[in-house]
């Protein structure tokens, strides 16, 4: 009993945790240089009525490009929910006209990603990405410098 409520309490903090991680990983690769993403500016997450939830919302203004992020823990978590979070960037998209004609990217994120679950992410038009994908530029600077 006492395991199954330390286990879910940790699962309420890790979950915004990653999501917090993710958004900081993204600000850090932007302001140096890193990646295929030029963050111009972000939303740490987007929540409406109609029960939309976005993670993370990445603009890259200079080449109107909307990046959609969504997060789970789970790899497989996050293959199954990619049909709903489907919905989740259709009904943002539809709220904010003013993106109209900017691409929008969706990219799916856990902590870790083997092959197979890359394969079944981006055969659903998602870009997959784990920890050691946003942190891989990061680390190699800093073996660099020291």
């Amino acid at each position: 009993m006492v395991l199954r409520q330390a286990d879910e309490r940790l699962a309420d903090v890790e979950g915004p945790a990653l999501e917090k991680l993710v958004a900081t990983l993204y600000e850090e690769r932007s302001r140096k240089g890193i990646g295929d993403f030029r963050l111009t500016d972000r939303i740490q997450g987007f929540w409406d009525r109609a029960d939309t939830e976005i993670d993370m919302v990445g603009l890259a203004g200079d080449d109107k490009v909307l990046r959609l992020v969504t997060c789970k823990r789970s790899p497989e978590k996050l293959v199954v929910d990619l049909p709903r979070f489907d919905g989740h960037v259709a009904r943002f998209v539809a709220a904010f006209p003013k993106f109209g004609g900017w691409t929008v990217e969706k990219v799916a994120v856990a902590p870790t990603l083997d092959a197979d679950t890359r394969r079944r992410i981006t055969e659903r038009g998602y870009i997959p990405e784990d920890l050691s994908d946003l942190t891989l530029g990061l680390r190699q600077r800093a073996k660099s410098l020291s």
